[in-house]
């Protein structure tokens, strides 16, 4: 609980950070998103009564579908359709929350177009367009999914602890929708 409280302190502090790095980035999701979800499966090992290997394998498992979900959660934000997501979208430029596709933007870009697209999240919702396109022009958006596949794939052999069964192909199966899903 504590370690999820920081990471969302740590976020609210980094709040129009326009210098935030992919690690820092990192960093933040892993203290919150990650976390929960790592703690939510090393204690259900744990109540289940399994051993040592396995609390740990499903903590790993738990960690990377955070940071995976947290990864496709901030893609939606910036791409998503506000009917499918069910939320209001371009919160986090809304509230100068650096988020991956933006961290890679600035890193990527000349420095005139990383400076157009800090004054673009300055001036967002009303930019939002414009930013999108600068997203796109950098593959910052195809960076971002890459990287979200990425710890999928890390969760998915995190499971590599449990047994063959229907129960694992579903947790497998999880990591694929929470990089997928349009909500």
């Amino acid at each position: 609980t504590n370690r999820v409280c920081e990471g969302e302190l740590h976020q609210i502090s980094q709040s129009g950070n326009l210098d935030l790095t992919e690690a820092e980035y990192l960093d933040i999701i892993d203290g919150k998103t990650a976390e929960l979800r790592s703690c939510c499966c090393r204690l259900g090992a744990l109540y289940a009564g399994a051993d040592s290997s396995v609390i740990q394998g499903l903590a790993e498992y738990g960690r990377a579908l955070g940071l995976a979900f947290q990864i496709a959660d901030d893609l939606l934000d910036l791409t998503g359709v506000e009917d499918s997501t069910g939320k209001t979208l371009g919160t986090d430029v809304g509230q100068q929350k650096l988020t991956l596709p933006l961290i890679h933007a600035l890193a990527e870009l000349p420095a005139a177009d990383a400076d157009r697209l800090r004054r673009l999240i300055a001036d967002s919702p009303e930019s939002m367009d414009e930013l999108r396109s600068l997203l796109r022009q950098r593959e910052s958006l195809a960076y971002a999914r890459r990287r979200a596949e990425e710890f999928a794939q890390t969760a998915r052999r995190a499971l590599e602890v449990l047994p063959p069964s229907d129960y694992r192909d579903a947790l497998a199966d999880l990591t694929e929708w929470t990089i997928r899903r349009d909500r």
